[in-house]
């Protein structure tokens, strides 16, 4: 028979919300409740409820305790409920708060306390956790102390004069407990129905000891979602051995764990604990230091762990703890030392965040390395080999679709999230042979994400799912069996409006190139005539590139439909299944003009692809005419950005109202320059086409094919140069300013100021350092490029493609300096259009932030029908409707490729192979611009550079003596790829989510270009 009764008092609401406290965690597993009854079994008591609110619903999930109700619950206190309680038994009672934890050891320290009354308490009360208010220090029954005993309970005793917080759970005594029985009716009414601190004043006052039992903070009550995690989550050692127990679906190995003081006072006793418990096994020493792991700071990896410490040497052990113990910064002996025995043959490891870092989104984000068998390389950044896994919460993963290592990842995780009741998690993992899961570490994710509508991301997805699902029918002039969807593939609009761009971005991208301009581009060239199929599709606010389109655009237009469409079946069907290859798609996926080396294409078809010798042979005529073609017409496109330029002159001596300014500039780009553009940007795809399959065939060598890239001048180079003259004075500042001030990082963000906003910032740098560093006149000689000219031409007449050395030189220059002299052409109409919006934003209090969010179509509508809308409502009101689409849009994460409907909730992010650029290799401390947005003191020269996207809006990087340069998007032919190639620079380019996640946040990086490959030195 028990000796001790648990009266557990749960009659009033919440604090928060409207589940009762102890049924948190609705899977039925890891219940408050569960814990306090676990926490109160070494006393074996008796255990009665006494509830009121969502009592039956307790009593449904609890059936084997015995419940009393509280009568009047919803007007009286925990005093009222404690009082009807039986007290008449001749034996000790806890009482404890219904939204209060503990931990066993609390309970058998108040169990042996002295005095008639044992309450538990808090000394650590003001600092239990982090940036507690005046409020709830005022709010929150406290206690005053003298020599163990209390003196006064209440919460009506000042804050500043209080030495700890009563923590919900009381020891009563056989005299105790029959005081109150035999007075229950003698207590004064405004103690009954008070709170029960009153109640135990009373009995203070009326001469009961009560003694105090300290839990020094290590307690929680459950005022917030996170405090049962802040209850289970302390030290690294601290939390493997609570959770040790508990899970079933991974493993947490055996550990010894002690205090920084504990080793100084006893350390031949813990070597022998270690030495007894572990022997001769592998040991991994970690830090476990009270700064580590917290929920405001992580100082991940900000301490030493050393692993694979031979078991069997206390000198190693010894040295090894040492090690750990110097690492931390301070002196605080309450730091820990955890050790444990290394998990053995590791097949897998990494980290796992349960919500993404950035925005706390609803996803699990998976970083593992199933190459290299290290328990580290994940969270040292050394891993080459890293792979990201990307899970929605919002559906059950489908295991079978994930990597075989992380099948039994999944059920792992979802268990510890329920264990802890806790979703935001950082937890370290290792896989081993047997495919057990082992948990190395768990942590909350240090950084406090902003409350947002999940209901709102799960329709996205909903949503964007559905549309992936109508856009597989094809449009009337499209082929091939279903659609798929990329962000980098043909005109990549990562690279150029980024993966989450405003609504103004896209819809400039749309109207002036995506929605008609590419494809009457492509009809024009050469190639299958798809209009009116748009090219940009939305998918929850991240624009993508139609493949199954592009593809077909990219299809001579000579081939019939049948060809074509098992033709652009099999360039998807590759992708798919390389899809790394995502941002190469023209030069390692699709064949878009005859190549010197198109016996490549020709064996894939054939072996691959199962194409006919007569199919391969239409498809190698088409491309042939195709490539003849574009070697004539250069000179036309030339003619036209020509044409261009004097007729932005013409529009720039004209007055007229900022938004009606704003949409003749768009026109005129629209009609005459980005189609122009467009083909001059085709070209170039061939031109470099023509020059690698030379330079890959033998034809060239790497010298004339270096000298060729080095002699071109393209508007980068006249930028370098005219601030050269600015810095000689040859060249006047008002006019460099004039020449490039329309340019601006984001071509299409009407946030990102243009160079003329900020000559400062983005051109005097460029100045100043060619007058620090004069270049020098020489120009790059062309004679290895003239001297094999001629090998170049009678190889192409070999396949049928005819031209002369000065018609070939001329068109491969025309193309690569046309594409670029054509985008800073049609791009001045597009700067000065949005420094027209700002200024029409400006009249209506509208700010660039607002300017970004709102589609174009609603400047179409204002500036045709002027005074039919109230314009600073209507703008406002697309402002804010804007807003909540990114928000929406910044929480779903996708993938770079869109293949198939499951993509929409789990894929893994693309490892994609970076397109290197030059042959050099350096060494140098790198800066992600990203982390430095407007700081113009940034000192970059000799630095390599970090940037997001290939956009030529960063040219003035170049003129800031920049050692390397490193983008998250770009193709091998992209703007800046051809930028580096001009300079001699090492750069890489498109590298990937991953990578660049991985490289941006280092201090010293080593970027071989010449052996493809980035180290992170530091």
């Amino acid at each position: 028979m028990s000796q001790c009764s648990l009266y557990i008092l749960g009659a009033g609401k919440p604090f928060q919300g409207e589940t009762h406290s102890v049924l948190r965690s609705a899977t039925g597993h890891n219940r408050v409740l569960d814990w306090l009854l676990r926490a109160t079994a070494s006393v074996n008591p008796e255990v009665t409820f006494i509830a009121g609110y969502q009592k039956d619903q307790i009593a449904a999930q609890f059936p084997q305790l015995s419940y009393i109700g509280s009568p009047d619950w919803e007007n009286s206190g925990a005093a009222a409920s404690l009082l009807c309680a039986d007290l008449t038994k001749p034996q000790d009672y806890l009482v404890s708060y219904a939204d209060v934890l503990f931990r066993e050891s609390a309970v058998k320290s108040l169990m042996s306390a002295s005095g008639d009354v044992a309450i538990l308490v808090d000394s650590h009360w003001r600092r239990r956790f982090e940036n507690r208010s005046q409020t709830d220090l005022e709010r929150c029954e406290k206690v005053n102390l003298h020599q163990g005993k209390v003196t006064r309970l209440g919460r009506d005793i000042d804050a500043e004069l209080a030495d700890a917080e009563f923590a919900g759970l009381v020891r009563l005594t056989p005299k105790a407990a029959q005081f109150l029985a035999e007075h229950n009716h003698f207590i004064p009414e405004a103690i009954r129905s008070g709170n029960l601190p009153q109640l135990l004043e009373y009995m203070r006052i009326r001469g009961f000891t009560l003694s105090a039992v300290d839990v020094e903070g290590d307690w929680a009550e459950l005022n917030e979602p996170e405090d049962l995690t802040h209850f289970i989550l302390g030290t690294k050692a601290q939390t493997l051995h609570r959770l040790q127990r508990l899970v079933k679906k991974s493993r947490i190995e055996d550990q010894i764990s002690f205090t920084v003081a504990q080793w100084q006072d006893s350390a031949e006793a813990i070597l022998a604990d270690v030495a007894h418990s572990f022997g001769g096994q592998k040991l991994v020493v970690r830090s476990s230091a009270l700064s580590e792991d917290g929920f405001a700071s992580a100082n991940a990896g900000a301490y030493d762990s050393v692993l694979n410490v031979d078991g069997a040497d206390p000198a190693a052990v010894t040295a090894a703890i040492v090690q750990v113990v110097n690492s931390y910064p301070d002196a605080n002996p309450a730091n820990q030392v955890l050790v444990q025995p290394m998990v053995q043959g590791v097949v897998a490891s990494g980290v796992a965040f349960t919500r993404t870092l950035a925005q706390g989104a609803p996803y699990y984000v998976i970083n593992y390395d199933d190459v290299t068998r290290s328990t580290e390389s994940i969270t040292s950044g050394s891993s080459a080999e890293h792979k990201t896994a990307l899970v929605y919460r919002g559906e059950a993963p489908k295991l079978d679709a994930l990597a075989v290592p992380l099948r039994g990842l999944m059920p792992a995780l979802l268990e510890i999230e329920q264990l802890l009741d806790f979703d935001s998690l950082d937890i370290e993992f290792a896989i081993s042979e047997s495919s057990q899961v082992h948990i190395l570490q768990v942590r909350p994710i240090a950084v406090q994400h902003d409350v947002y509508d999940a209901s709102a991301v799960s329709a996205a997805i909903a949503a964007a799912r559905e549309q992936f699902q109508q856009n597989q029918e094809p449009g009337p002039f499209v082929v091939g069996s279903r659609a798929m969807f990329g962000v980098m593939p043909d005109w990549n609009p990562a690279e150029i409006i980024g993966t989450r761009p405003g609504a103004l971005a896209t819809s400039l991208y749309r109207y002036l190139i995506m929605d008609d301009v590419w494809a009457t581009q492509r009809a024009e060239y050469g190639y299958r005539d798809v209009r009116p199929q748009p090219l940009l599709h939305e998918f929850a606010g991240h624009p993508y590139v139609d493949i199954r389109a592009s593809f077909n655009s990219l299809v001579p237009a000579q081939l019939d439909d049948e060809l074509a469409g098992r033709l652009v079946d099999f360039y998807q069907a590759w992708l798919e299944q390389h899809p790394q290859l995502h941002d190469k798609v023209e030069f390692d996926v699709v064949p878009t003009c005859y190549s010197l080396n198109f016996d490549h294409w020709r064996q894939r078809l054939l072996t691959e692809g199962g194409f006919s010798d007569d199919d391969i042979a239409q498809l190698e005529q088409g491309l042939r005419q195709v490539t003849q073609h574009a070697l004539a017409r250069t000179d036309g496109d030339w003619i036209a950005v020509r044409q261009l330029e004097q007729r932005f002159e013409q529009i720039s001596s004209t007055t007229t109202p900022p938004l009606q300014r704003a949409w003749l500039l768009l026109e005129e780009a629209h009609r005459h320059g980005t189609l122009v553009f467009a083909h001059l940007a085709r070209s170039a795809f061939v031109a470099m086409t023509l020059l690698r399959s030379a330079k890959s065939e033998g034809v060239l060598s790497e010298e004339a094919y270096n000298a060729f890239m080095e002699s071109i001048e393209t508007v980068s180079h006249r930028f370098a140069s005219d601030a050269a003259s600015v810095a000689g004075g040859s060249k006047s500042w008002e006019s460099f300013v004039a020449d490039y001030g329309h340019l601006r990082p984001g071509t299409y963000d009407i946030t990102s100021k243009s160079y003329a906003e900020d000559p400062e910032h983005y051109l005097a740098p460029t100045v100043e350092q060619a007058r620090l560093h004069p270049a020098t006149s020489e120009a790059a000689s062309p004679t290895a490029w003239l001297a094999e000219q001629s090998k170049m031409v009678a190889a192409l007449a070999e396949h049928g493609i005819n031209t002369t050395a000065s018609a070939l030189d001329a068109f491969l220059r025309q193309a690569i300096e046309g594409r670029e002299y054509a985008k800073f052409v049609f791009t001045r109409h597009l700067s000065a259009a949005l420094d027209a919006l700002v200024a029409y934003g400006a009249e209506h209090d509208i700010d660039r932030d607002q300017l970004a969010l709102i589609p174009l179509s609603v400047f179409r509508i204002l500036a045709n029908q002027p005074e039919a809308y109230d314009a600073q409502r209507w703008l406002q009101a697309a402002a804010e409707e804007g807003r909540a689409s990114v928000a929406v849009a910044q929480r779903v994460e996708l993938p770079s490729l869109l293949c198939q409907s499951l993509d929409f909730t789990q894929f893994e992010y693309s490892s994609n192979q970076p397109n290197f650029v030059g042959s050099g290799k350096v060494v140098a401390d790198c800066v992600d611009l990203e982390q430095f947005k407007g700081d113009e003191s940034l000192e970059l020269e000799g630095k390599i550079a970090l940037i997001p996207q290939a956009d030529p809006g960063y040219d003035w990087l170049f003129g800031r003596g920049i050692a390397g340069l490193i983008t998250l998007y770009g193709g091998a032919n992209s703007h800046m790829a051809i930028r580096a190639a001009e300079f001699g620079l090492p750069a890489a380019i498109g590298v990937g989510e991953s990578r660049y996640a991985s490289w941006s946040r280092a201090q010293v990086l080593e970027l071989d270009a010449g052996n493809h490959r980035v180290q992170v030195i530091r």
